[in-house]
């Protein structure tokens, strides 16, 4: 559930904060982002997303923010405060597309409006989509890239993942997991995991997908973005393969530590089995030391090591 509709809720029902996270700020005290927001465990859902984020840009050394609530912890929002500051780790954003000439088919909007509406079993129709996709993938792919839409952005996203599995396509959806607009992103994340899972269990297939923008997500103000990428990270180091360990080492120890000590376990645990994986320890060592309540204490060790 997202902030969107957990404010609506805030409206009629007075739905509260149960649990106040951090992600991204290292010179800037997780307390005084808290004070600055004027935001306490407790407090009711603030109204207003936006004038929450502006307020954290205007602080000294922040360049973006990123606040989210999420359903539920014991009936509680779930309060997300993250932030860019300048000079640190980051998803690089690519500019905003300028081009106003692209239109959508009328055949393609239709049915991803239909989509959109079909409810929880999209299934009839997503069986007409591949036939869509790969008829019109000319201007969605073009839409992708250049569109000044983000509407028509995140459309042709979502519609180019039921199409084939082209190393053309796989390489504008890797562009789009750096769209500025959040929602363009997801869609094009949500196209290209199912791809990534494919190209590794299916060397045969000779499609390549570049996990580096997985890994670069760890780092985005986008909290979406970072939980997205934790948990296909999870799936596609099972086998720990070398490179990509080695990448999660480079560019990812630091968003992992403080995301496996959230307090809402169940988002914490991806980052924990991410870290525990790069710090070499087994799946039982990893598995037993969480299910034994000695999180803090492991990340701490874990820290220890990875920084010698």
């Amino acid at each position: 559930m997202t902030y969107i509709l957990l404010a609506a809720l805030a409206a009629q029902m007075g739905p509260r904060i149960g649990i106040i996270d951090y992600y991204g700020a290292k010179a800037v005290s997780n307390e005084k982002l808290r004070h600055t927001l004027k935001v306490a465990e407790g407090d009711p859902l603030p109204a207003s997303k936006a004038a929450l984020e502006e307020t954290l840009v205007a602080m000294k050394g922040i360049t973006r923010a990123n606040v989210e609530a999420v359903c539920c912890d014991a009936g509680k929002a779930i309060f997300y405060i993250g932030v860019e500051e300048r000079g640190r780790p980051h998803l690089d954003i690519r500019e905003e597309p300028k081009n106003l000439n692209l239109l959508m088919p009328d055949d393609v909007a239709g049915i991803y409006n239909k989509l959109l509406d079909a409810g929880p079993d999209p299934s009839a129709v997503e069986a007409q989509l591949p036939d869509i996709a790969e008829n019109h993938q000319a201007i969605l792919r073009q839409i992708l890239r250049e569109g000044a839409d983000p509407e028509d952005r995140r459309a042709a996203a979502t519609v180019l993942g039921y199409g084939p599995r082209a190393q053309s396509i796989i390489e504008d959806l890797q562009l789009g997991l750096r769209d500025p607009d959040q929602e363009v992103r997801a869609a094009a994340f949500k196209s290209l995991a199912p791809l990534a899972v494919y190209a590794r269990k299916h060397p045969e297939a000779e499609i390549r997908v570049l996990t580096t923008w997985f890994v670069e997500m760890l780092n985005s103000v986008s909290w979406k973005d970072r939980v997205s990428a934790m948990k296909l990270l999870v799936e596609l180091t099972d086998e720990r393969d070398e490179k990509l360990m080695r990448h999660l080492k480079e560019r990812g120890i630091p968003a992992l530590i403080e995301m496996s000590l959230w307090k809402h376990l169940p988002h914490a645990l991806p980052a924990y089995i991410l870290l525990g994986r790069i710090a070499d320890l087994s799946e039982q060592e990893i598995q037993d030391s969480w299910s034994a309540n000695q999180r803090e204490e492991t990340v701490k060790k874990m820290r220890k090591k990875l920084k010698a």
